[in-house]
């Protein structure tokens, strides 16, 4: 609501001195429309501006990416906001419903077929895969309906509309605290979704299988110990990742700005920074750019060897599955799991290198040990 002075008589008043015939002449004092609380997703107010013998000063240029979301937003999409609860109700809900239907529907037509031919075991894969993607998604949805109550009341700032954008829902599953993909995280995911989807598969052909149930066999006594290793080893590079993250400089965790600021602030010779991902830094290409290259955008080779090898093991894993499917969960050659281990433990040891932090510049303040 604008608010305005009173009226001349009842308020402060401004003199105007040097008129003509020697006159005063008061105007009151007039406050801009800018002193109004701001709406929701606007940028901070301007303060007002005062006006004096009638003349109001020229407008200051607003820049736009003060009064405009960072970043490729959806329209109307307040900065740094997650969806207000009405619009993923609206939109995000229905879908789901759907989705989930169908998937229902098409893995009940699918175990109820006896034939396990060639064209039955590609059935059952596709359908498999369609009940990740429902799974998948009503867990997004609710994410997003639980960030929306909690993140829109005020909280979100417009500055951080990317990171905020880019953690939204089950993208916090890959997205690393600073908004870039997480390598680690993806291994988790990857391997978790694989093993998803390959119960459910046999699971979808245990009644058409003639010799025996297939998923009670993949639990039972065909259960294979290699995938403890396999689901095992990415959790444990991806929390030990983490700890180092967390525990970098004294324990006081990433520093943000330059390696000077960081080096000055902390009064240590080394620093480990870690600036969040810039504005307008979004898309599915991007993401997979991250996996394998450092925060700077050069290669990071422990990081692509991690996920080359990943990516070769989890080939071989489809490909078993849909041919083999009577072998129950596929059985994964022990040069495989030694080659993910290799590059696991590589990937983590350079992680722990890195948040050690790098020697502060030689243009900062000399820090003397024990500062």
């Amino acid at each position: 609501m604008n608010e305005e002075a009173p009226s001349s008589g009842a308020g402060p008043q401004a003199t105007a001195a040097g008129s003509a015939d020697g006159e005063a002449q008061t105007d009151s004092v007039n406050v801009d429309a800018n002193d109004a609380p701001p709406q929701q997703g606007q940028g901070e107010p301007r303060p007002p501006l005062i006006t004096i013998g009638g003349t109001q000063p020229a407008p200051t240029a607003v820049s736009p990416s003060l009064s405009q979301p960072a970043g490729n937003l959806p329209a109307g999409q307040p900065a740094g906001r997650f969806p207000d609860r009405p619009a993923v109700g609206r939109g995000w809900w229905p879908f789901t419903i759907l989705l989930l239907a169908i998937a229902v529907l098409l893995s009940v037509l699918v175990a109820l077929a006896t034939g396990f031919s060639d064209a039955h075991r590609a059935a059952a894969a596709l359908v498999a895969l369609l009940d990740l993607a429902s799974l998948a998604t009503l867990a997004h949805v609710t994410l997003l309906w639980y960030q929306s109550g909690i993140f829109n009341a005020g909280q979100a700032d417009a500055s951080l509309s990317t990171l905020a954008f880019r953690r939204r829902g089950l993208k916090a599953a890959v997205i690393g605290e600073d908004g870039r993909a997480s390598t680690s995280k993806t291994q988790v995911v990857i391997w978790t979704g694989a093993v998803v989807w390959a119960l459910i598969d046999l699971l979808l052909l245990a009644r058409a299988f003639p010799s025996g149930n297939l998923f009670s066999a993949a639990v039972g006594n065909n259960w294979r110990p290699e995938y403890l290793a396999l689901l095992g080893l990415p959790v444990a590079a991806a929390a030990t990742a983490k700890a180092a993250v967390v525990s970098s400089n004294g324990g006081r965790g990433p520093q943000t700005g330059t390696p000077a600021e960081a080096a000055e602030k902390l009064q240590s010779p080394r620093v480990y920074v870690r600036n969040p991902v810039p504005a307008g830094m979004q898309g599915f290409a991007r993401g997979l750019a991250e996996l394998i290259t450092s925060d700077d955008g050069s290669v990071a080779w422990a990081d692509l060897q991690y996920v080359t090898f990943t990516l070769i093991t989890l080939v071989y894993f489809a490909v078993q599955l849909l041919t083999q499917p009577k072998n129950g969960l596929p059985p994964v050659p022990a040069a495989l799991l030694t080659l993910m281990g290799v590059s696991a433990g590589a990937y983590t040891a350079n992680k722990i290198v890195d948040t050690k932090g790098a020697a502060a510049p030689a243009s900062t303040t000399p820090v003397t040990a024990g500062a």
